[in-house]
C-alpha cells in the first residue's frame, strides 16, 4: 500500500513539473487604458472628442496618437487636458499627436474639435500609443478604445402637440376601445 502511494505521488509530482513547462498562463489586463469619446453632428458642424487615460500605474509620460480621415474631418483646434503636466500637441494632417508627461493616473489627455466634412455615416477615430513609461522607467503595454464621429444630416422636427380623438371613454368590465392619436405637426420625425 505504501509503495503504491509513493508511486502515485511521484507520478503526480512528475506531471506537475511537466505541466508547468507546457502550460501557458493568461496575460493580465493592460496597466494603461486609453479611450476616445464619440460625437454626433451634421455636415459643417464642429464636434469635440476627448482622449482619456485610466492607469493602474503612476505614469511619467507617453506618446498618444489620434488618427482621423482628413477627407471626412478637419481639425479646428486641440488642447491638452487635466491629466497632463507638460508636453507637446500637434496635428500632422492625419493624426493629432501628444508627447509629454502626466500629472495624474486618470483624466483627459487632450481634446480635439473637428469640423465635419463628410455627408453621412461614421468617421473612425483610432488611438495608438507608445512609450507608456512609469516613474521607474518601465514601459507598460496599453489598450485603446476607438470611436467614431457619426454624421446625421436628418432634420429633426419635434412633436408640438399630441391629441386623442376622445376626451373620455366609458367601458364595461373587460371592455376595450381603440383611441386615435394625432401628432402635430404632421411632419414630426419622432412619432
Amino acid at each position: 500500500f505504501m509503495k503504491k502511494n509513493i508511486k502515485f505521488l511521484s507520478l503526480m509530482v512528475a506531471l506537475i513539473l511537466i505541466m508547468s513547462y507546457i502550460c501557458v498562463f493568461p496575460v493580465s489586463a493592460e496597466d494603461v487604458n486609453y479611450a476616445v469619446t464619440s460625437a454626433l453632428g451634421k455636415t459643417g458642424e464642429t464636434v469635440r472628442v476627448s482622449v482619456t487615460l485610466s492607469s493602474s500605474v503612476e505614469l511619467w509620460g507617453a506618446n498618444v496618437n489620434l488618427t482621423y480621415n482628413p477627407n471626412e474631418l478637419e481639425v479646428v483646434s486641440y488642447a491638452q487636458g487635466g491629466a497632463v503636466s507638460s508636453g507637446s500637441l500637434n496635428d500632422t494632417g492625419t493624426a493629432v499627436k501628444f508627447s509629454g508627461m502626466y500629472s495624474a493616473a486618470s483624466g483627459t489627455v487632450f481634446t480635439v474639435d473637428f469640423k465635419i466634412l463628410k455627408e453621412s455615416g461614421n468617421s473612425r477615430l483610432t488611438l495608438t500609443s507608445s512609450e507608456n513609461t512609469d516613474i521607474n522607467g518601465e514601459v507598460h503595454n496599453y489598450s485603446a478604445i476607438h470611436s467614431y464621429v457619426t454624421v446625421s444630416n436628418k432634420v429633426i422636427v419635434p412633436a408640438e402637440k399630441v391629441t386623442l380623438d376622445k376626451t373620455s371613454v366609458t367601458l364595461k368590465k373587460g371592455g376595450t376601445h381603440k383611441l386615435v392619436v394625432t401628432v402635430a405637426p404632421e411632419n414630426t420625425t419622432d412619432k
